[in-house]
Parts: structure tokens; sequence; C-alpha cells
């Protein structure tokens, strides 16, 4: 950790200070600035207001090149002149926003997300499967532990996370609850890197990611350093969003009877939801990108190590690469002609963390349609603030009536 974040009053007035720009933006009119803020539940009219402004809009307080074009987004991602980092291998408003997640530690050339440039990806279809496969068998554990009445986010979608990866990651039992702990403690690490957070919540986070870090290191040491890196990145990058997932599945099918009906009658279908749930409502709501030369984006000139946010909630609203939504003959929504989200656009290592937050997700949704049957929301979800990326749940009652029989729990 650099010197200027080794008092807590260093940090107090740097994350003020940052949060007061987006503040002073927004109220200049600046709608990205008004994303960041994240004080709404809804930020699609912001969205809409960057989109009107042209294909490339520059915040000029933020100094960011702001893209809502669906085509645009899908050139800048698969666009190997920009990366992670700066040209420097810093990272972006360094400066103003302390390290998050795999960004504690040194930043260096060649890494991206804490992950060496030359490792291999961290996770393959085959483990894909695997995931998918716990995902399923500890929902039903964690669901069998439940009562009738809880609350989603905390009992169920920020706990399972946790536990498929560390059986994934394979750490001993002896680690699991505290990785858990640690890993609850790094919530925020995605939106942080945008949005500045509390102080007690950025300490929180800078702590339990540097434990997070040294205890993944202590136990993967055997598959050598960079595997450690490589599991703090995905960890960190699948947890947020996998609940984030969840919980928009949930919320979109308790919105439509006949869609979680037609989910509950054939759990096979959690694929077309989360599939859906993606395009309608990503987990990760903001890439960022950082240009490593001088490039032309759209007829606008971006300078070397200049700072591209991709909004993809709006870009997956854009016709040119969205399928329009369907429903088979059951009423469960479908891909329609096709497509691949944003999240999964991009080199093995910006897609790896996507693949296993979706195949995460299956797994949950089709425990959740096999134990839960009557699941059914029992007050008003709330939403994060300050959460402009993954617009995450903070809490999220449910209530079921009725539960699966063996039969349906064994099903696969």
């Amino acid at each position: 950790m650099t010197t200027q974040w080794t008092t807590p009053s260093a940090l107090g007035r740097r994350l003020q200070r940052t949060y007061v720009g987006h503040w002073f933006a927004g109220t200049q009119g600046d709608p990205y600035a008004l994303i960041l803020r994240a004080q709404r539940d809804d930020t699609t009219p912001y969205e809409e207001d960057v989109r009107a402004r042209g294909p490339v809009f520059h915040s000029e307080v933020l100094d960011t090149w702001v893209i809502t074009d669906g085509a645009l987004a899908r050139s800048v991602l698969t666009d190997a002149r920009f990366g992670g980092l700066t040209r420097a291998g810093g990272r972006y408003r360094a400066e103003l926003l302390p390290p998050a997640g795999p960004e504690v530690g040194p930043a260096r050339a060649g890494v991206r997300g804490g992950v060496q440039a030359d490792a291999d990806p961290a996770v393959s279809a085959q483990d894909e499967v695997v995931v998918e496969a716990l995902a399923e068998q500890l929902s039903r554990t964690l669901l069998g532990g439940l009562g009738d009445d809880f609350d989603l986010v905390a009992a169920f979608a920020r706990r399972l996370p946790a536990q498929v990866l560390a059986e994934f990651l394979g750490l001993p039992a002896a680690a699991r609850s505290r990785f858990e702990e640690l890993l609850a403690g790094c919530a925020h690490s995605l939106d942080s890197r945008l949005c500045p957070q509390t102080l007690d919540i950025t300490r929180t986070g800078l702590g339990a990611a540097a434990e997070l870090r040294e205890l993944l290191a202590r136990h993967l040491r055997e598959s050598g350093p960079r595997s450690a890196q490589a599991a703090v990145s995905l960890a960190v990058e699948v947890a947020a969003p996998a609940g984030a997932l969840i919980c928009n599945a949930v919320e979109a099918l308790s919105s439509s009877p006949g869609q979680w009906n037609a989910l509950r009658e054939n759990p096979e279908k959690a694929d077309a939801v989360v599939a859906e749930t993606w395009w309608r409502q990503p987990p990760v709501r903001v890439e960022s990108r950082i240009a490593q030369e001088d490039v032309d984006v759209a007829g606008v000139p971006v300078p070397a190590d200049g700072h591209v946010a991709i909004l993809v909630a709006a870009a997956q609203r854009d016709p040119a690469i969205t399928p329009a939504p369907t429903k088979d003959d059951t009423g469960t929504p479908g891909q329609g002609d096709g497509g691949v989200p944003l999240g999964l656009v991009g080199d093995a290592h910006s897609t790896s963390a996507a693949r296993t937050v979706r195949a995460l997700s299956r797994g949950a949704l089709r425990a959740l349609a096999r134990e839960a049957p009557g699941l059914r929301p029992n007050g008003t979800p709330v939403r994060l603030r300050r959460a402009p990326v993954t617009l995450g749940h903070a809490r999220f009652p449910v209530a079921r009536t009725g539960r699966g029989t063996p039969t349906d729990a064994g099903a696969a």
C-alpha cells in the first residue's frame, strides 16, 4: 500500500474529495458522473442521456470517454490497443482511488486485474461444468439450513459464490470459513475501482484483500505464485457479480409468475433465464479500459493512457447487437436470435470470471427452482448505493412455501 494511504485521515480525505468531484460534475449535468454517484436503483435515464450525446461522450471533468453504442463497445473490448492498466503499469486514477481487491500490492506491466498476462486462463470449459455442479450441490445444502423466511442476499447469494470458489480452488476445510469472511470484506471491490466507498468499507476491503492474497498464496503455493494471483482475481471478480446476477434473475422471475412456474417445472431452463438476465440486467454494468496508444474511436481521438468506460447495460440495449427477447411456449425467456453478451467478449482472462459467474448462477437457479418452488419476495428489495458497476442488492427478503422432494433435489 502506498504512503498516501498510510493514515485513515489521509485516506478519508482522498475518498471524500473524489466523491465530491463526482457530485460536482453531476450537478453540472454530466450523466456519467451521475452514474458514478450511484444514488439510484435504475441508472437507465443517465445511460440514455449519454447515448443521446453521440457514440463517444467525453466526460471532461472526469476525463473519461464513455461508450453506449453496442458495436463500438464490442470493438473496444476486442481491441488490443486497450488494456486494464496504463502504459507504465499503473491503475486508472491511482492518485485518487485506493487499490481494490486483486489490485492490492504493486502494479506491474503485463498484469491485468492481478493476473499475469501470459498466465493460463483461470477457468476452462470443463471447469465451468464443475462450477455449475458445485453451485447446485452447495445451493441445496445452504437452502436446507434456512427457514421459510430469509434474506436472499445475506443467507444465499453472498455465501454461495464463496463456498463454490473455496471448493473449486481446493482450499482446506480449516481455511474456508475465513475465506468466506474475507471475500465478504471484498464485496465492494469492483465498485470501488470507479466510485469511492465510505472510509470504513474501504479500510475493511483493503485489509480483507491483503489477507485474502496471503491466504490463497499460502494454501496454493504448490501450484505456484501466478496461480495464487489468478485465484485472488477470480474470487473477487466472481463473488459480487454472481450474487448480483442471482438476485437480478430472481427479481425478474418474481415479477412474472408464469416464468417462475416454467422454471420450477423444468429447472433446466435456468440456462435461458441466466442468459436473458445477463442481457437485460448484467451483473457488471461498467467495463473500464485504458488506451495503450493514441486511438481514434468513431472519429473521436482518445490519447494514450486515456480512460474509456463502456456502459454495458446501455450497450446491450442497442438493437444492433442485442437479441430480441423471446419466450417459448411455456413463457420462459430466451436469447432470441443469439449473440454474445459484452461480458463474454475479450481475451481469456477478461472473460474467465464472466463465464464462471454464469455457470455458478445456472446451478443456483436450478437448485432454487427445485428446493424452493414457492419462493417469492417478502418485502421490498433494496439495492446498494455507491455500486455503479454491480448495482447489487443490499437486501432481498424472500419467503418460500413448499420444499423440494428428495427426488427433486437429486435430479440432474
